[in-house]
């Protein structure tokens, strides 16, 4: 089955960048004796996303592929090594012994089986019913199934971390793979992802990295975008295993919560209003310093009307008026024409900038206080 739109950004502009006439339809799945009468090559078209760069096949697998997938038990010493070395800096580094760990597409179990000897609770997810009956012979906590937003509702935001070590280039729709390994963390849980290297490919022309199992071919940045739009942090990326593999170290992120912002817009209109009675019952006179977009919108919000004036130094804005309050905007030389007691700082970025020039061309001599979320605070 075709997919008619990037796996990563959505976006139509896809356009062919490598085609072989004749491929194999699996790679990790070998043959019996009496199915090579059966078998057959396939096209394959590589294409890369016009709007994000992302390269993919613009096929599916077939729905049963990991069920007949030989899964590799990784004997090689050198290997075993690479995924020792790998599991132990990610348990210190998230300090995971302990820990709920959760891997996907986890295979024969090796890497969860050294993840539990580092003192991680582990439970492994592998589709492959050959493959669990390898992980429970190791011992391990095993489930099928796949991976996505809204699967697994049961184990939603129960993991300190997740593991993903050669899925995401299977996987169909990796941003709801990556959606879904995030549901499946406690806020702030860790995650390891680890790919084949698009840049090892590219850079040593490896044609021969590019089959029909793998959906995406990940560089650095392409895992960058993925991880922004399933809201996760960049803690490490890396080149690992002699180049091989881009590794990346993610971190959950929380949406922004905006009441603390709500509950300061709500605020600013008393605490404004205080202020000026307080000033005004002591017999001060309060002028505002600032007609910039964030003065503009607060003292829309507040009633203005024992303000005795507002400055700016932007020349182009002398002489109009804000919107709401409409509050004439003068130039700061009226302070020396026309003295106040107290001056409101609007103009947060230039606050230390705009105090200077209060004290020394103003020669204001009076109180300076600045305007802070749902409050005014004294500067001196």
């Amino acid at each position: 089955m075709t997919t008619p739109a990037c796996r990563l950004c959505g976006g139509p502009d896809l356009h062919p960048g490598l085609h072989y006439q004749k491929s194999p339809r699996y790679i990790e799945r070998l043959l019996e004796a009496e199915e090579r009468a059966a078998d057959y090559p396939v096209p394959l078209t590589v294409v890369v996303c016009g709007d994000c760069g992302h390269v993919q096949l613009p096929v599916e697998l077939a729905g049963d592929y990991y069920e007949e997938y030989l899964m590799s038990h990784s004997h090689a010493p050198k290997m075993r090594r690479f995924q020792e070395g790998q599991a132990q800096a990610f348990v210190e580094r998230f300090n995971l012994r302990g820990g709920e760990v959760f891997e996907a597409g986890c295979g024969d179990g090796q890497f969860a089986s050294m993840l539990m000897t580092l003192g991680c609770r582990v439970t492994a997810n592998e589709p492959s019913a050959k493959a669990r009956r390898a992980c429970a012979a190791k011992g391990l906590t095993v489930i099928g199934g796949y991976v996505a937003l809204d699967g697994m509702p049961e184990l939603r935001g129960r993991f300190d971390a997740v593991v993903a070590r050669q899925v995401l280039e299977h996987v169909p729709a990796p941003v709801d793979f990556m959606a879904g390994l995030r549901g499946l963390l406690k806020p702030g849980g860790a995650a390891l992802i680890e790919v084949p290297s698009l840049e090892q490919a590219l850079e040593q022309e490896r044609f021969f990295d590019f089959f029909s199992d793998h959906l995406s071919y990940f560089s650095e940045n392409a895992l960058r975008m993925l991880a922004a739009r399933t809201q996760f942090e960049v803690v490490q990326i890396r080149r690992a295993m002699d180049g091989e593999y881009n590794e990346v170290w993610l971190r959950r992120l929380e949406p922004p919560n905006l009441a603390g912002v709500a509950a300061a817009a709500r605020e600013i209109s008393s605490a404004f209003a205080a202020f000026i009675s307080v000033e005004s019952q002591a017999g001060r006179r309060v002028a505002i310093w600032g007609a910039g977009a964030k003065g503009v919108l607060a003292l829309a919000m507040v009633d203005t009307s024992a303000v005795a004036y507002l400055v700016d130094k932007d020349p182009v804005k002398h002489d109009r008026y804000l919107p709401v309050s409409h509050l004439r905007v003068s130039p700061p030389q009226r302070l020396r024409e026309d003295p106040v007691d107290t001056v409101i700082i609007t103009a947060l970025a230039y606050k230390d900038e705009i105090t200077r020039e209060l004290r020394g061309e103003c020669a204001f001599g009076g109180r300076i206080a600045c305007l802070q979320g749902g409050s005014i605070q004294w500067l001196e």
